[in-house]
This record gives structure tokens, sequence and C-alpha cells, in this order.
């Protein structure tokens, strides 16, 4: 990642920028223009996954076959990197008078530092100042070969849930408690949390409880004393972080006769843009002018870049891009390279002062 933070923080100052890379390896530069109004924001996240065995093309090298550009993170999100850069060095008047760009690591994975862990951008936000008029979130909204624009996207209620059984030898397991049993009949009580659904446009954010991590027992011939899971519960742009919550508690107080301990992690709330915010009829206006169509709307159930810089900064932005969420964190994932081209010149618009 110090490579790719290199590169970027390269590219921007080739473009004019003032480019600093922190401590997290996350690149953020700025640029003011002789014209233009306001100040927008371009973030984006330049770490992804890492690749699995599964894959059928070296992850590591981009290929590109017909219409697609296979590569690690092409979809999610460094296809949208490259046709932002593509679009800036295209651009000659700015439609604003301060461009600022952010390239957040740590996006698709996380960081320890000193006990505490953290993701890229609300790291960079805890210990930067940042202000802009609106943005634009670079993450993948295609859908059937179409852009969409999405307004909102979800926020997580993620906790741990721990068993405490009693180990003894297993040649008489009648002398331990078996957390691992203890802990199905937990599983089986949150497997009851109801799921969620919005709906815009037509396009339906689902989510539903996940257990994510099982963790339990020490040796094959011990009665296993802890087992240790890891959830979440996606929480969508029409619910409330605390009602979920609720839900997830709810579900574990009907687990009787069981010794049990719950830890929620902080707060990730959700975020909702307004459809009249002027970055969204920016995007929607500028894919129309292009495209010749108008962008419907959506919103995602996973989370992304946009609920930080709106509750930790009070930046909203729009969330659109060129990748496709089914082409994402999957083996031989790929972009469609006509969705990348058409995506360059909706950006170039986008930042390009009307003339």
């Amino acid at each position: 990642m110090r490579s790719c933070a290199e590169f970027l923080a390269g590219e921007l100052d080739r473009l004019g920028f003032k480019p600093r890379v922190d401590e997290l390896k996350s690149v953020y530069g700025e640029k003011t223009f002789q014209s233009g109004t306001g100040t927008f924001l371009i973030n984006t996240h330049f770490d992804t996954v890492s690749s699995s065995p599964n894959w059928n093309r070296d992850p590591l090298h981009a290929s590109l076959e017909g219409d697609r550009l296979y590569g690690l993170g092409t979809a999610d999100a460094k296809g949208g990197i490259a046709a932002t850069l593509f679009a800036i060095a295209k651009m000659r008047d700015c439609r604003f008078r301060t461009l600022k760009v952010l390239f957040s690591n740590y996006e698709d994975n996380n960081i320890t530092i000193d006990g505490q862990t953290w993701l890229g951008t609300p790291y960079f936000l805890e210990h930067n100042h940042l202000e802009a008029d609106g943005g634009i979130n670079v993450e993948g909204t295609v859908k059937d070969d179409k852009f969409t624009v999405s307004l909102g996207c979800g926020g997580r209620v993620g906790f741990v849930v721990t068993t405490l059984g009693k180990e003894a030898h297993s040649s008489d397991p009648r002398l331990g408690r078996n957390a691992i049993y203890d802990m199905v009949k937990v599983i089986e009580a949150l497997r009851r949390v109801p799921p969620a659904r919005m709906t815009l446009d037509g396009h339906e954010a689902y989510t539903e409880l996940n257990v994510s991590v099982i963790k339990g027992g020490t040796a094959i011939n011990i009665v296993p004393g802890e087992c240790k899971i890891t959830c979440e519960r996606r929480v969508l742009p029409n619910e409330k972080w605390d009602d979920v919550k609720r839900e997830v508690d709810q579900a574990l107080s009907t687990v009787q006769r069981i010794n049990f301990k719950v830890e929620f992690y902080k707060p990730q709330e959700s975020y909702l843009l307004e459809r009249t915010h002027p970055a969204v009829t920016l995007a929607v206006g500028s894919t129309l002018k292009i495209l010749g169509y108008k962008p419907e709307f959506r919103v995602e159930s996973g989370r992304t870049d946009s609920t930080y810089l709106n509750h930790m900064a009070g930046i909203k932005t729009v969330i659109f891009g060129p990748g496709e969420t089914e082409n994402e964190h999957i083996p031989d994932e790929f972009i469609n390279v006509k969705r990348l081209e058409e995506f360059t010149e909706i950006m170039h618009y986008i930042l390009s002062k009307p003339s």
C-alpha cells in the first residue's frame, strides 16, 4: 500500500495538487483554481480485499479481455481512481474554486494502532480538519450496465458474544460445560432477528444479521470452556442504530440458563442524502448530459466512507462510480471498460466549468 500511496501522491503532484500521505498511507491533496466557486471533495479508497485461490487469472496483473478489465480491485475501487485522475488531467477550467481529493487506505481493511482499531477515512478526519461544500464518493453504482446514483449507505451494529462454559477432560464431558453447545443456542436466538429492506426506484437494499466469525475450544481432548462469535447487522438508511441494537438485545434476552457476555463495537450510523442536494443533481445532470439517460436512485446496505464524511466532518457526498457491486470482492474481479470510459467523461463534466 506504500507503493500505491507513493504513486497516487506523485500523480496528484503532477496534476498541480499539494499531496501528503498520512500515517495510514491515505493520500490527500488540494488545488485552488483561479475561477470557479465553492469547494468540492472527491473521495474513494485504493485498498481492497486479498485474493482467493479461486482466481483463474493473476489477480495482481490487469488483463483486458473484450470489454472486461480483470484484476484485484478493478471494480472496487481502483477503476474509479484511474477515471478520476484521467478526468482531472483532461480538465481545463474547473467548476469549483477548490478541489480536494482524499484517496483512503484501510476502507476494506482496518489497522490497530495503540490498541485502537481504525479505518482510513475516520483516522484522517480524526487527525485533520476537512471542509467542503459537497462531494462525490467514487464507489461502484452500476447496475445492469447502467449507472445509478446512490443516496445513502448502511451503518453497522457490530458485536461479539462470548459463552462461558467449563473446561474438563473430554474422557468425561459431564465434568464440564461445553461452551460451543451453548453458543448454538445463542446463534439460534440471533437468527430470529428480522431482516430489513429499503427500496428506491425499484432497487432494493436488503440486510440481515450475520454471524461472521466463530472461535472456540483449545484441543480435541478438552471440553471447550469458551466460545466466541463476531457478528454484524447492517443498519439501512431508513433505520436507526439504536433500534437495530435493541432488536439484537431483545433476541439475546431470550437465551436462558447460559452464561454469556456481549460486547458491542462503536456505533456506525447509516447515511442518507436528499435527492435535491447539489451533489446529487450534479451527478444526475452530468450523466444525462453525457449518456442521454437519467440514472435511477438507490441506497447501499454496505458501509462506505460517506457515512464518516457526514457524521465526522459534515460533508455530504453522493455515492457514484463505474464498478458493479456484483463484480466486487469475487474471484476474477473485473470492471466493464465501457463503463470506465463513460465515467471518465461524466467526471470530467462534473468538474469542468460550464461553457
